[in-house]
Parts: structure tokens; sequence; C-alpha cells
């Protein structure tokens, strides 16, 4: 009778979470060593399977939260370290690489730890269907379902896809994952998941419009951080980003002089630049640094004036960055800043410290 009910029974790996025999006394799945069989506790026995809808909610407001703080606290330190490591202003990227990684935290530890702060709160834990922690793609497509459509319709999403997939949600059933209670036997949830309910038609189309619609949710996202203010919004930086452009002339011509002779040009001479071309561009005056190759231009009007550009008399700086000799040498790119021009005037390619390479 004993060994019977030893067959029935099941042991979970606590590495792997397989469910083995409870015969067995390593697993099947990654080798570790099982612990003794034990018999199930009342406690154990008496704890629903799957958590209800309300608890669930509760580990997922904690989740957000935890997210949102995640976001702002990662790309803060990452910009603050840049810009204290390196002395410049930080990229955009690296502020969005940065929060980007926040926003994925609950999943990630869904994946790889004990589960996300909410449901380690709440005694809850993500498996798949054969009672394993989900894989860090699973985990990630789940969140990304989950969170962008409920934040942007609360209680509204909530209710619609409840009426489609029922409790277990529709970022569950398409990750293929469920949410149960860490303090359930094993037994008990193997059983609740077997009786999970099937999607409908009905369901599988909402899944793909979801999809559709986080697509889309984050492009306009994305573009709206990434693109940030119009110049049209900023004046002067469309100024700035005019005067950069009408620039690019006498760039190129550095750029030739040093290709031809292998020195960086002294005089305006050396460029074929006349004061009378550079008026025209916009610039009152050229300074070039021989040694290092910096071009510094004097944006020109009057700076005194009451009806002044607010440019007016302040500089464009250019600092050349070198390609490697053994990648043909010559000038790769310029690197655009300023020691006068505020940088919420400047675009962002044009923020660099170059300034205080100038002449």
């Amino acid at each position: 009778m004993i060994g019977n009910q030893n067959k029935t029974r099941i042991m979970q790996c606590p590495k792997c979470n397989w469910q083995n025999p409870a015969s067995h006394t390593q697993c099947f799945s990654c080798h570790a060593p099982l612990p003794a069989p034990t018999t199930p506790s009342m406690a154990a026995a008496n704890v629903p399977a799957l958590p209800g809808i309300w608890s669930r909610l509760a580990a997922s407001v904690i989740d957000a939260a935890a997210m949102i703080a995640a976001m702002f606290a990662f790309s803060a330190a990452a910009s603050l370290s840049y810009e204290a490591l390196l002395e410049q202003p930080r990229p955009l990227a690296l502020a969005l690489a940065a929060g980007l990684l926040g926003l994925l935290l609950p999943a990630l530890m869904d994946a790889w730890g004990s589960g996300s702060p909410g449901k380690q709160l709440f005694k809850q834990r993500v498996v798949t269907r054969n009672g394993q922690s989900p894989g860090l793609l699973r985990s990630l497509w789940r969140h990304l379902m989950k969170f962008p459509l409920n934040l942007a319709l609360p209680g509204v999403f909530h209710h619609i896809q409840q009426a489609m997939f029922g409790e277990r949600a529709m970022h569950n059933w398409a990750a293929g994952t469920y949410v149960v209670s860490s303090r359930a036997d094993p037994r008990a949830i193997q059983a609740a998941l077997g009786q999970t309910r099937s999607i409908t038609g009905a369901g599988k189309f909402l899944l793909f419009a979801a999809g559709a619609v986080v697509l889309v949710l984050a492009g306009f996202v994305l573009a709206a951080l990434t693109l940030g203010p119009r110049d049209a919004d900023n004046p002067v930086m469309a100024d700035v980003r005019r005067l950069d452009r009408v620039s690019q002339p006498v760039r190129m011509l550095a750029e030739n002089h040093y290709r031809g002779t292998g020195k960086f040009a002294a005089t305006l001479q050396d460029l074929g630049v006349t004061r009378e071309s550079l008026a025209s561009s916009g610039f009152s005056n050229l300074e070039l640094n021989p040694v290092n190759g910096v071009l510094r231009f004097t944006i020109a009007g009057p700076a005194n004036a009451d009806d002044a550009s607010p440019l007016a008399g302040k500089h464009l700086v250019y600092l050349p960055e070198l390609r490697a000799e053994r990648k043909g040498g010559g000038i790769r790119r310029w690197q655009c800043g300023s020691d006068d021009i505020a940088a919420s005037d400047r675009h962002y390619g044009c923020r660099h410290a170059a300034g205080a390479a100038a002449p």
C-alpha cells in the first residue's frame, strides 16, 4: 500500500521545479538531489492552487510601482555615472536602455529569480504547464503583453480580456504560463492546470489585435522619447542646426587639406576660404588650431544690439576625430560643441564637449 502511494505521489524539484515521482532521489530534468518525500501538510492542502483575481491584481500593482521606480532609478543612475566618469552629456540611448531594464525588471525576476516583488509578497509564482519556471523569452513576452495594455486602458481592458480568457488572462495564455500559489500542494497545482479553460476564437482575435496595439504604442513612446521637442519650439536650436549644416563645406575643405598634406590647416588661405564666403554663410570669423585641428566659427551679428540674434558673437566648435591608420587614416567625423551656447539650445548632435579644446 505504501509503495502504491509513493508511485502516485509527486516530488517537485527545488532547483528547476520539475515534477518527479516521489520514489526518485534525483531530479529527472536537472539531476539535482531531491529531498526525502514527506506527507503534504494540512496547510498546503488547504491553500488554493490558483490565486484569486484580487490577490493577483494586488501583486500586479506592486510590480507596476516597482517597475516605474526602477525605470527612473536606473535611468538616473546611468546618466549620472556617465556624466561623472566622462564629463560629457549622457547619450539619450543610455538613459533609454537603463529605463528599459527597469521596465523589464519584474519579468527578469520571474525568469531568473524567485518571482517579481508583488508575487513574492503575495506568495505567488509564474510557471509553465509542467510546473517549471518560465524562460527569459517567455517571461519577457508575458510581461510586454500584460502591462502596456492594462496601463493604457485601466479596468476596461481587464474586463474585456477576462470575458475572453477567464481568470488566466490574455498575457498568460499568449505566453503559455500560469500564476499559481507558491504554498499550494504540487499535486493540487497540476490538477488545477489540467482543468484550465481553453481559449475561444474571439480570444485569439483579441490577442493579435492587442499585439498590434502594443507595437503601435511602443512606436509612439519611442518617437516621443527620441525626437524630443521640435526645432520650431526652440528657434535658437533651429538656428544652431542651420548653422551646423552650412559649416559642413568648410569642414570638408579641412578634411581634404588633412588628407592631402597630413597636417591640419593653419590659415583660411590653406583652406581656400575667404571672409566674404564665411559672411555669406552666417559667420564672421573662423579660427583654426593647427595642433589639434579644431575649427571655431564665430556667428555673425552685433553682440550688443537690442535686436541682435541670441547667437550673435557666439561660437560653434568642431573637434576632428581621426580614423585609425590601418583603416586609411584621415578625419572620421567632427564632434560639434560650443563654449558659450547653452546645451539646451543645441541639438543632440552638437552637445559634445568640443568647446574645451577650442584655441
